[in-house]
């Protein structure tokens, strides 16, 4: 499982220097439903989206975006990204009490994940949301790409055994 590290400009400037060919993911700070993601592998990309969205920093308009290196060979499950959506109620932090509600589930991307070039805008590859995944033509409403998190959990297990699966579970959490 890969956590990738966030930068501010600057500082990411510098990080995009030391691995070029590297993707990276833009995500506005505080939007949902995927609203505004996008990935790039190019420099030219931000500029070019900067024009596009009449972006200026100085703007009490202006979006905080956070940039993260993506993470290229993730995990998949029938050749798909998924993500998970896990909730915890922290009633105290010193000591520190943190209650998990168990109705969590994954979120799957109705197509096979690829990082060709030419498919690295594809948000229907990239982005798990459901409101960008049901306007794919493929997305099934019955199910809405989602696994509730005990069948997920129990996939997990007979791919990788109990032991393993929960062990990286609470390392998440």
């Amino acid at each position: 499982m890969g956590v990738s590290k966030s930068f501010r400009y600057g500082l990411f400037h510098e990080e995009y220097k030391k691995q070029p060919g590297s993707v990276w993911i833009m995500k506005p700070i505080g939007k949902a439903q995927g609203k505004g993601i996008f990935l790039f592998n190019k420099l030219s990309q931000i500029s070019e989206w900067r024009k596009d969205h009449k972006w200026k920093a100085d703007s009490p308009q202006a979006e905080t975006y956070i940039v993260q290196r993506y993470i290229e060979n993730p995990y998949l499950i029938g050749g798909k990204k998924f993500d998970l959506r896990i909730y915890v109620m922290v009633t105290s932090y010193n000591p520190l009490t943190v209650y998990l509600y168990r109705s969590g589930f994954g979120r799957f991307s109705n197509e096979r994940f690829s990082m060709r070039k030419d498919e690295i805008q594809n948000n229907f590859i990239h982005l798990t949301n459901v409101a960008i995944q049901k306007t794919n033509p493929e997305y099934q409403a019955g199910t809405g790409c989602k696994w509730s998190l005990r069948s997920l959990k129990l996939y997990l297990m007979s791919k990788h055994g109990p032991d393993a699966v929960n062990e990286s579970f609470y390392e998440v959490l």
